[in-house]
């Protein structure tokens, strides 16, 4: 009896591996690189633009202990204004700005009817602590805190209001695990480099507001078992910038899939054949590609990608404005 039920399971088993292994889907990631619109757009125009600060906006800054004591004000403006520079000189549209960075002892800035755009760091307030928790008997961990409220103006030539923005926000940094509470406080950043950090975080945060930014993320790929030549030469192509190439392959394949039955395959398929033509930033296209996917399965997977085609479409138009003015 043993024997007989061993070798039906045994048939049940190799009978049912078929249907386990089509059911296996093999995928693969290509990295994308998408440009955000920021979100907002700048009508003046961008030639010649002045980056401004005043060593008076310290309206409240609390150096606990002195940890900060030997960085001057000019130095923590200077790292934020050149970040904010850099970052703008790297958007799309800033191409071939005149960036004019200018640090007063006073709050007398440069005329705005000088500059096409001034961006202003208006107000700047530091809060900076740390503590150290004891884990155990013997180790310690500390951590510095920085609280700030950053506030950004833009005007253009004519003196006009363009954007009021505050950013507030906490940065962290950990010593890690330590012997001793002096160690651990020892293992803090110091305060040039903790202000270097600064500086990015608070001008990356606000130029993402103002100008296109790049954005890095990745698309996922069908490896159809089908076609495992094929799929590889699609995917190489894929990632080495051969989107076209790879449309051609995986149209090959759908036009080899005849038999009925083989909706998931095909499915697969034109959702590769979506994203190659994302890839191309021809996202109508993709959009009817994604469609005739959903239309054969795949429809909740096909779902998300359609809306996150459908928001970069609504991006596209924003870009367009933003690149254009």
């Amino acid at each position: 009896m043993l024997n007989i039920l061993s070798c039906t399971v045994r048939r049940l088993f190799f009978a049912c591996m078929p249907m386990f292994v089509s059911a296996c889907v093999t995928m693969r990631q290509c990295p994308i690189e998408t440009l955000q619109p920021a979100k907002l757009t700048v009508e003046s125009s961008k030639r010649n633009i002045a980056l401004c600060a005043s060593q008076t906006l310290f309206s409240e800054a609390i150096m606990f202990h002195g940890y900060w004591s030997d960085i001057s004000s000019d130095s923590l403006i200077a790292n934020i204004l050149f970040s904010l520079k850099h970052f703008c000189e790297k958007a799309p549209g800033y191409g071939d700005a005149q960036f004019n960075i200018y640090i007063a002892k006073t709050d007398e800035l440069p005329e705005t009817s000088n500059f096409d755009m001034t961006i202003q760091l208006d107000k700047l307030q530091i809060k900076n602590s740390y503590y150290g928790h004891q884990y155990s008997y013997v180790e310690w961990e500390a951590y510095l805190y920085v609280n700030y409220s950053a506030k950004w103006t833009i005007r253009n030539s004519k003196g006009i209001l363009i954007d009021e923005h505050t950013d507030h926000n906490q940065m962290e940094w950990s010593s890690g695990m330590r012997n001793g509470k002096a160690e651990a406080v020892a293992g803090l950043p110091s305060a040039k480099n903790a202000w270097w950090d600064m500086g990015i975080v608070l001008a990356r945060n606000y130029v993402s507001r103002i100008v296109p930014q790049w954005q890095t993320d990745t698309r996922d790929i069908f490896m159809i078992n089908k076609f495992p030549e094929l799929s590889q030469q699609a995917y190489t192509a894929m990632m080495n910038n051969g989107y076209a190439r790879a449309f051609n392959i995986w149209e090959n394949m759908l036009m080899q899939c005849r038999k009925r039955g083989q909706k998931k395959m095909k499915s697969q398929i034109k959702y590769n054949m979506a994203v190659a033509w994302e890839f191309q930033n021809q996202l109508d296209e993709a959009i009817f590609w994604a469609q005739r996917s959903a239309k054969l399965k795949l429809r909740n997977q096909t779902a998300n990608y359609l809306t996150l085609l459908r928001e970069r479409k609504q991006h596209q138009d924003k870009l367009n404005q933003q690149l254009n003015n």
